[in-house]
């Protein structure tokens, strides 16, 4: 599965940052019921990781406050930490984190959810990435998980 941050030109808005999701091919090494999950597993990643990220950290700088962070988790220096955005509470922890929505809370449109730390991390300083990149149409930028 890829990530691709692009823009689109919005006639209201402008250039609009979009998220694009690609699920790896069926093939046959991969059986129907390893191909739905992975279909799943999609949904749940635009629905939490890839909103949370894109609604939560507007600017690199956010990113960079988060992803310190997280080096600090890794390196032993601090057991988690919590940042509060607009659509998530992300819970990071040591080896997870946790999205809870900052509306409905545990509800059942948005149960809590959980990825791997190190998907986050990757999502995170991609978008970061992105970010960074001129606003144009042509600024596109992937990251596989």
């Amino acid at each position: 599965m890829k990530i691709i941050f692009g823009y689109y030109d919005d006639e209201d808005f402008g250039l609009t940052e979009y998220p694009e999701i690609i699920q790896s091919e069926k093939n046959e090494e991969v059986s129907d019921e390893e191909y739905e999950q992975e279909k799943e597993k999609v949904e749940q990643y635009r629905k939490y990781l890839v909103t949370g990220i894109m609604e939560d950290f507007q600017y690199p700088e956010s990113c960079d406050e988060v992803l310190v962070a997280i080096k600090d988790i890794e390196n032993g220096k601090s057991f988690g930490t919590e940042w509060d955005g607009q659509a998530f509470q992300h819970e990071i922890t040591p080896h997870y984190v946790q999205f809870v929505h900052t509306i409905f809370g545990d509800s059942e449109e948005y149960p809590v959810w959980t990825c791997r730390l190190k998907e986050y991390k990757k999502v995170l300083h991609t978008w970061k990435s992105f970010l960074e990149l001129p606003k144009d149409l042509e600024s596109r930028i992937e990251v596989g998980i």
